[in-house]
């Protein structure tokens, strides 16, 4: 930031508009050969016109002008050389006129260009000029003092650099006001960014939950059928293929939602016709899903109280996850147990998912199925992005209760800017 504001300062301390067309080494070489030459038509005019013009000032009034091609590099040494010319011409008696645009030249550019010591000095210098031989000249005081020294060569002199003083104050002005404007630049830019980032990280983590929902539930679902399978395959080989089928079907459910959640993440332009499968689950799926849970071995009962309600489908769709992962954690932890999914419609819509087994200290006989662990965060996300309050966790007497609060839909408070 440091980098670009001074390169701003700069640019625009030392850029015109001239210099946007003419490059400013050709510009200064143009202006220094410019007064060179008024200089030596000044001093030969002035030799014409019988003027006291030694012929070793002439070389001086171009040397004069010559010197002033460096002035944006090193603006001191050139006024110093210009200071000591001018000096040298007054010692001579030489008619200082043919001086005057170097002059002029050379405290502008000091003044602009200067480092800031050498612009206090030169801001001492000229108001001790304008007020020690300007103001007592205006008043006709010391008119004496003429003949000794160069008053208007060193009144043009105070003139200019206070003119340059204050086109320098006008840059920093504009060199600030830039600079403020860079910074407002990037940090919308980074604003942008950091939102983009935000957005990204939602969605990843909302694509996260989904995938782990699916894949979790009907995965456990698969474990379980395969187990019991295995284990009555030789006394009841009619229950296994039974329970094998029950594993073909889930895993065909697993497939279709899984093919249902990429053809969402698929670009307009390279979607298949997906058809019913674009559908998201909702609340209306709850039995559906009871169903297929009591397929696996775990008795569920359903329970609607209050008056429904239409929900939006972010809604639906987080009562149906929170039911599919709660029954799942039941099916995987609790062993026998039954199993319930009350739906509670009042001034809020309320899921709560209750079982009489083993609770949470129980755990699955051999390898856990894939996302274990992760249920409870996902629930709570989708709960916290909704507004709405989330607990899960063991019941006195035995089981577990998961229990979910979502506002009804008007009456939510907005996300946090930024939650997942």
């Amino acid at each position: 930031m440091r980098l670009k504001m001074r390169s701003a300062a700069t640019l625009s301390v030392r850029g015109t508009g001239i210099r946007h067309l003419v490059p400013a080494p050709v510009l200064d070489a143009v202006i220094a050969i410019a007064i060179a030459a008024l200089g030596l038509a000044s001093g030969l005019g002035a030799r014409a016109q019988h003027e006291h013009m030694p012929r070793a000032a002439i070389p001086l009034l171009v040397l004069m002008g010559l010197v002033l091609y460096p002035r944006r590099r090193f603006p001191a040494a050139v006024l110093a050389a210009v200071a000591a010319m001018v000096a040298a011409l007054a010692v001579m008696g030489a008619n200082l006129g043919g001086s005057f645009l170097a002059v002029l030249c050379a405290c502008y550019s000091a003044a602009v260009y200067g480092s800031r010591r050498l612009v206090i000095a030169l801001f001492a210098v000229a108001v001790a000029a304008v007020l020690l031989i300007g103001v007592p000249q205006a008043f006709g005081i010391g008119r004496q003092v003429t003949h000794a020294v160069p008053v208007p060569t060193i009144l043009a002199a105070a003139g200019a650099a206070l003119f340059g003083l204050l086109i320098r104050s006008q840059f920093s002005a504009r060199n600030a006001q830039l600079a403020m404007m860079a910074e407002r630049a990037e940090w919308a830019t980074a604003q942008r960014d950091q939102e983009a980032r935000r957005a990204t990280l939602a969605e990843r983590l909302r694509i996260a939950r989904e995938l782990h929902d699916i894949v979790a539930h009907h995965v456990s679902v698969i474990v379980i059928q395969a187990q019991g399978a295995q284990r009555v395959a030789g006394r009841e080989p009619d229950r296994a293929r039974q329970a094998m089928a029950d594993v073909e079907r889930t895993a065909r459910t697993a497939l279709e939602e899984m093919r249902r959640m990429l053809g969402l993440l698929r670009s307009p332009d390279d979607a298949e016709d997906t058809g019913t499968l674009d559908v998201a689950h909702g609340v209306a799926d709850i039995a559906a899903l009871a169903a297929r849970m009591a397929g696996a071995g775990v008795a569920v009962t359903t329970r609607t109280t209050g008056e429904p309600f239409a929900v939006p489908e972010d809604v639906g769709l987080a009562v149906y996850r929170i039911a599919q992962e709660a029954l799942t954690n039941v099916l995987k932890h609790a062993g026998p147990a039954h199993a319930e999914v009350h739906l509670h419609y009042g001034e809020q819509l309320e899921i709560t998912v209750t079982d009489d087994g083993r609770g949470a200290a129980a755990v699955l006989t051999g390898t856990a199925p894939p996302g274990a662990g992760r249920g409870t965060t996902g629930m709570r996300e989708r709960v916290a992005m909704l507004g709405g309050r989330f607990a899960a966790g063991p019941q006195p007497g035995g089981g577990f209760r998961v229990h979910a609060v979502i506002p009804r839909p008007g009456t939510r408070p907005p996300a946090t800017k930024g939650a997942p």
